[in-house]
Formats: structure tokens, C-alpha cells, sequence
């Protein structure tokens, strides 16, 4: 996977594979307390152009999947929001191009299968998504941390009204 900004080639360090032929491409990021560590997510699913995934994408997904099956989607969303405690940054250059994720295999996901009928986005998807973006998140200073994911989870858990969770999930930021 590779796409081009400010006339620079980006080729991914590592791409997995869905079960619905979507791919998501890590690239090196640059930002944040360690740059090494940093990363860019983009995915492509099947027939469409490379797009970077925004946290209003999936926000608006599990909010139609909430009207769907209101039980099982705030236990997904807790099961992701406690994913947030366990899952740690990236320790090293080489941990961040050897990447495994966790805590989004098909066996801790099997149960939340039944959302997959609703929305946009696959379970799959989603939860590798958001593995994804934790790992980002944590690459702040342990002075000033990054709370946006969190903060934004807690607010859809506790079935905060619209404005405050379209806020958080659109806020640049922090």
C-alpha cells in the first residue's frame, strides 16, 4: 500500500488483511513524544479509493449499530474501552514494523458478531481500528497525555447526548 503527500512517497511497514478484503496500511508516522514510534493508519476497502479513518467514522457507525442492538453495542463499546487500559504505545522501532494486535483476534470479537448486520463497518474492522489508534494515542509525554479516544468512548458508554460525543470525535487536538 502507498500513497504520496507533499510530493513524498509513503509505502506501508505493515498491512493486514480483513476478512471482507479491506486492508489497512501502516506507514511511519512523525508526530508525537517519540516520532520513531509514530504511525499513520489508512485502509482500502474493496473496489474504493485509500481513505484515513477519522474518529466521527466510526463514532456514527456504532451509533447506528447502538439503534440497532443497544445491548450488544455497549458491550462492545465497553470491551473497547477496557482494550484502552490494556493495550500499550509502541516500545521500539522494530515492535512498531513487527506489529501484532491483541486484542482484536476473531476469538475475543466472535461475540460481538451480531453488530456486523448494522452500519458501515465490520466489528473487525473497528476494533482493529481503535488497537490501532490506542497504540497512536499513548505515543504522547507521560506529562500531557492523549485522552481523546477515552474521553470519547466514556461519552458514548454513557449515552451522552449527540453535541458532546460529535464534539469529542471531531475536536483536533489536545
Amino acid at each position: 500500500m502507498r500513497f504520496k503527500r507533499k510530493g513524498t512517497e509513503h509505502i506501508s511497514i505493515k498491512e493486514i488483511k480483513l476478512s471482507d478484503e479491506t486492508i489497512i496500511g501502516i506507514f511511519e508516522g512523525s508526530r508525537g513524544y517519540k516520532p520513531e514510534h509514530d504511525i499513520l493508519i489508512k485502509y482500502q476497502e474493496q473496489g474504493k479509493k485509500l481513505r484515513t479513518p477519522k474518529h466521527i467514522h466510526w463514532v456514527i457507525d456504532l451509533l447506528i449499530k447502538k439503534e440497532h442492538n443497544n445491548e450488544l453495542t455497549l458491550k462492545f463499546m465497553k470491551y473497547l474501552r477496557d482494550m484502552y487500559d490494556r493495550v500499550e504505545g509502541f516500545k521500539s522501532k522494530e515492535e512498531r514494523t513487527n506489529l501484532i494486535l491483541k486484542e482484536t483476534t476473531p476469538e475475543k470479537l466472535k461475540s460481538f458478531q451480531e453488530l456486523n448486520k448494522y452500519g458501515e463497518y465490520k466489528v473487525e474492522f473497528i476494533g482493529h481500528l481503535i488497537e490501532l489508534m490506542i497504540k497512536m494515542e499513548k505515543n504522547t509525554a507521560p506529562e500531557k497525555p492523549a485522552r481523546v479516544f477515552r474521553e470519547l468512548m466514556d461519552a458514548m458508554i454513557k449515552e451522552r447526548e449527540i453535541f458532546v460525543i460529535v464534539s469529542k470525535a471531531t475536536q483536533v487536538g489536545k
